[in-house]
């Protein structure tokens, strides 16, 4: 049994962004988009969506703090801008950190309350309301445009929380490839490993079932098929078309069954140093996780092999083996194979950063095909290090 809930209108395509301007206008007349420091101020299409928003009378609040790994403090920052200046609804403008942002936004702001309280960390409520959201996004990476779902982080605690309430699920999002051309190559290729674990952890998910199996398959076939395309040439449309349309679907696959210990343990890693990208952690310890779980999943592993990879190979143990050995060239071609030990992580830190990642994320962990407790989380990342 499973369930299919997906309340998000959902606008895809290139030029999609020009429809911005009417899809808004029942939503209110004062916006706040939420955005990072940086690039879309860079490439102009901060001020390009300003103006489309302005030109049919919704005046536009800007936040602009946001930073990779985005934090509760801003969310609570931006809630206050918001409950003070009335705003209506919010935009996530930029990548999963602008859009997560928004969505915890729009609960702190709608529920007059700090948004750490909305975390089983912190407070455990529900929210019942939450200002809407529009999510606009720029890297095709997390899917967040079509799940219910957004990650922050404590700064004192570091702990990395994911959040899932049916109240932020985006009331549109508008996903539009030309947006993400400007990507460098390798939050290009980051971003679409993110999707790909997306779908690869929803593949294994003991929750798994026929519909986000086929989304999930689907996704991961685009990507290995069209990054190395969009990473050689960002300006290759069709790529990038490709890839956002992966990274969609991985959304849907989230909101249908959801990831494994992979993003826990990531979670855990990122969450004590920041400056690790989301879509490498995955990549780093990812095929460590599938060698520790093997017999668990080989036999889903033996199916990508010829899905994913279009590889013919019947002796199920051997396909599944293949199926490893071909992730690990693919992320090869993009440098993904880094260690942990790169990144300052000692083997002393692991356990500390198990137990926050299983204390934090254990409701992921336990949907993996394997029974993980901290000492195997802590297991995979040395083989990491």
């Amino acid at each position: 049994m499973f369930e299919s809930y997906l309340p998000t209108r959902i606008v895809f395509g290139v030029g999609a962004i020009e429809k911005l301007s009417k899809l808004v206008t029942n939503l209110g007349r004062k916006t706040m988009i939420v955005t990072g420091r940086r690039s879309t101020k860079v490439t102009g299409l901060l001020d390009r969506v300003k103006a489309m928003l302005e030109n049919v009378g919704i005046e536009v609040l800007v936040f602009d703090k946001i930073q990779p790994n985005p934090i509760s403090d801003h969310v609570d920052e931006a809630a206050k801008i918001a409950i003070e200046r009335n705003v209506e609804f919010i935009i996530g403008l930029g990548g999963g950190s602008a859009i997560d942002s928004a969505k915890a936004i729009a609960i702190a702001a709608a529920m007059k309350d700090s948004f750490w309280n909305y975390t089983h960390a912190g407070g455990n409520k529900k929210p019942d309301k939450a200002l809407p959201v529009i999510a606009i996004p720029t890297t095709h990476g997390t899917g967040t445009e079509a799940d219910p779902f957004a990650v922050i982080t404590n700064p004192r605690t570091k702990e990395k929380v994911g959040i899932g309430y049916e109240v932020i699920f985006p009331k549109i999002s508008i996903v539009d490839p030309s947006l993400m051309i400007s990507l460098p190559k390798d939050q290009t290729a980051y971003t679409s490993m993110d999707a790909f674990y997306h779908s690869l952890e929803a593949f294994l998910n003991i929750d798994a079932n026929p519909y986000s199996d086929l989304l999930a398959i689907d996704s991961m076939k685009r990507i290995v098929s069209f990054l190395m395309r969009a990473y050689t040439n960002g300006q290759d449309m069709e790529a990038r078309t490709n890839l956002a349309w992966a990274s969609t679907e991985a959304g849907i696959t989230e909101t249908l069954t959801g990831v494994i210990a992979n993003h826990a343990i990531e979670h855990g890693l990122s969450g004590f140093n920041e400056q690790l990208p989301h879509g490498l952690g995955l990549c780093i310890t990812g095929p460590y996780l599938l060698e520790y779980m093997f017999e668990e999943c080989k036999e889903r592993l033996a199916v990508l092999t010829k899905h994913v990879f279009n590889i013919d190979e019947f002796n199920v143990n051997k396909a599944a083996r293949l199926f490893i050995e071909k992730l690990h060239e693919f992320q090869d071609l993009f440098n993904l194979n880094e260690k942990l030990s790169k990144f300052g992580f000692k083997e002393q830190d692991l356990p500390e950063i198990a137990k926050v990642a299983y204390r934090i994320m254990k409701g992921v962990v336990v949907k993996s095909p394997k029974k993980l407790e901290e000492k195997d989380l802590v297991e995979i990342m040395k083989k990491a290090l």
